[in-house]
């Protein structure tokens, strides 16, 4: 298991000429989601921010032949990293599939580039990032989303507060779906260290990988 990046992958592949969706999907992720472009032999990596946690996607460009010619085309492969380390708090699983939908969006926004670039025109109203944006249904779940990292967080807390007032007096807490765990003795010292190292590790790794969220400006 990587504990610095979350992985995520999806591919589609485009009816378009290599060079056409090459420049529709660099256009996209630098101008639309306002990331940092770096060519590749094959394509190109985009770095930005993602729900605050940083993000590296490596995106694969490469001609596709398909059974018919008019299923041939150009398939772009997104392998998106995620810095498990974040300011609001440390990733061990993607709530919701919010990236694997973040990549989802992308794809249709480079569809989206494509087609304004084919047809000549630069109509914002339907870029993807925006209507998803505009979406009662994309709020609704944003708002779940913070309220999950909001409640895990509260957990958290609690659970530290537990395991500090463990080690001082060895009767050790732990809340829980099941009910409470009551841990005694030198057992509940040393499961109370245990968590409190965690937590000190946890908040180390954050405040060292993690720059001030403030002036970033980045979308996601």
């Amino acid at each position: 298991m990587d504990w610095k990046y979350k992985h995520f992958h999806q591919e589609r592949v485009f009816p378009a000429p290599h060079d056409v969706v090459f420049e529709a999907a660099r256009t996209f992720m630098g101008d639309s989601l306002g990331w940092k472009i770096t060519d590749t032999p094959d394509g190109f990596t985009a770095q930005g921010y993602s729900f605050s946690h940083g993000a590296i996607a490596n995106l694969r460009i490469q001609s596709a032949a398909g059974a018919a010619p008019s299923e041939s085309g150009t398939r772009v492969a997104v392998e998106l990293l995620v810095e498990r380390a974040g300011w609001r708090g440390f990733m061990l699983f993607d709530v919701g599939g919010y990236y694997s939908i973040q990549i989802r969006k992308w794809l249709d926004g480079i569809q989206w580039s494509l087609k304004q670039k084919q047809t000549g025109s630069h109509d914002e109203s339907t870029n993807p990032l925006v209507v998803a944006q505009n979406k009662p249904a994309a709020c609704i779940f944003n708002g779940c989303l913070v309220f999950i990292v909001v409640m895990f967080g509260l957990y958290a807390l609690v659970t530290l507060i537990y395991a500090a007032v463990g080690l001082v007096t060895g009767n050790l807490y732990l809340v829980g779906r099941g009910g409470t765990l009551a841990i005694h003795g030198v057992w509940g010292r040393i499961v109370s260290a245990l968590i409190l190292l965690f937590g000190v590790f946890i908040a180390w790794r954050i405040k060292r990988k993690v720059p001030s969220p403030v002036g970033r400006g980045a979308k996601g």
